[in-house]
């Protein structure tokens, strides 16, 4: 799978020929994990499942967990000319304290936990299609760790911490829809929307290094902030792919492969704070960033 967030990008780099720190900004490129980066990898993830089937009516019970793993690295640079303004500062300060970089660096990192526990009744359609209407429950634990490194020259670095972590539980519902091609062969499609009450735990802090060259007021740039609150967080998720099955020891055990692809979709994961002048109090969260995974998926369903 990739993952990827807004509201990640962590510098600008602005035209020299304009003033600098001064509004308004020239010609900014904003830089690092941004709308045409590159930078996203790819990572690994599994999903672990265990159902039944009721002796009354065939209703299908199922609970279902799925890691995902969050790893990804950025660097920029000002190209050789030009100024790198750090995003995650307060946007200029007072005389002598412009801080304008040459270089910058994140990573972003993770881990992605959701655990669902779904009940449905599967039936034919027709020959050729079967319908699998399903809803029950689901719980996510989201926990994210983001490191940005600004190097203002050679002598010192500047280091900004964001942790954002999140718990919920809610509702689920999901539709699973499978065209039987023959010999054993299907297309399937799934849809499923979820709605989790839970719980954000925030803290994001900057550090400036303790060395005699570093410019004059070098506590203005420093600033720590936590915040916990309460609240309802919309995903989604979209699968298609084809399916092979067969049949074993007397038809009494199926075994089927899928490959397919997914993509996953959870809105205003990102919580970082973003400043707007020169005041560090003076801030606001970030454009209540997205976060989505997208990638492709093998597996094995084995039926007893």
């Amino acid at each position: 799978m990739k993952p990827s967030e807004e509201g990640l990008e962590y510098a600008m780099d602005q035209d020299p020929t304009g003033a600098i720190n001064i509004f308004p900004l020239i010609t900014g490129k904003i830089k690092g994990f941004s709308r045409d980066s590159d930078e996203w990898d790819w990572r690994y993830g599994f999903r672990a499942g265990f159902g039944f089937y009721a002796m009354h009516d065939a209703w299908n019970f199922q609970v279902d967990w799925t890691y995902i793993k969050i790893k990804s690295d950025s660097e920029v640079t000002n190209g050789g000319t030009g100024y790198l303004l750090p995003l995650f500062y307060p946007a200029r300060g007072v005389a002598n304290d412009a801080i304008n970089m040459h270089n910058a660096s994140a990573r972003w990192s993770g881990d992605y936990n959701t655990m669902d526990l779904m009940i449905g009744k599967p039936y034919h359609v027709s020959r050729y299609f079967t319908s699998n209407p399903m809803f029950g429950i689901r719980t996510g634990w989201i926990d994210q760790d983001y490191h940005v490194r600004y190097f203002q020259d050679d002598r010192f670095k500047r280091n900004v911490w964001f942790k954002n972590d999140y718990w919920g539980a809610g509702l689920r519902g999901s539709y699973e829809g499978q065209f039987l091609l023959g010999s054993g062969w299907s297309i399937y499609g799934k849809a499923a929307f979820a709605l989790l009450f839970g719980k954000f735990d925030l803290s994001q802090q900057s550090e400036n290094p303790s060395t005699s060259v570093a410019p004059p007021n070098p506590q203005l740039w420093e600033y720590k902030t936590e915040d916990s609150f309460y609240s309802v967080q919309p995903n989604a998720e979209l699968s298609l792919g084809f399916s092979w099955s067969n049949y074993f020891h007397q038809n009494q055990y199926q075994v089927s492969v899928k490959v397919g692809y997914e993509f996953h979709h959870w809105w205003n994961q990102n919580q970082a704070r973003r400043f707007f002048d020169g005041d560090p109090t003076a801030s606001d969260t970030v454009s209540r960033g997205d976060l989505s995974f997208n990638g492709f998926m093998f597996g094995i369903h084995c039926e007893f």
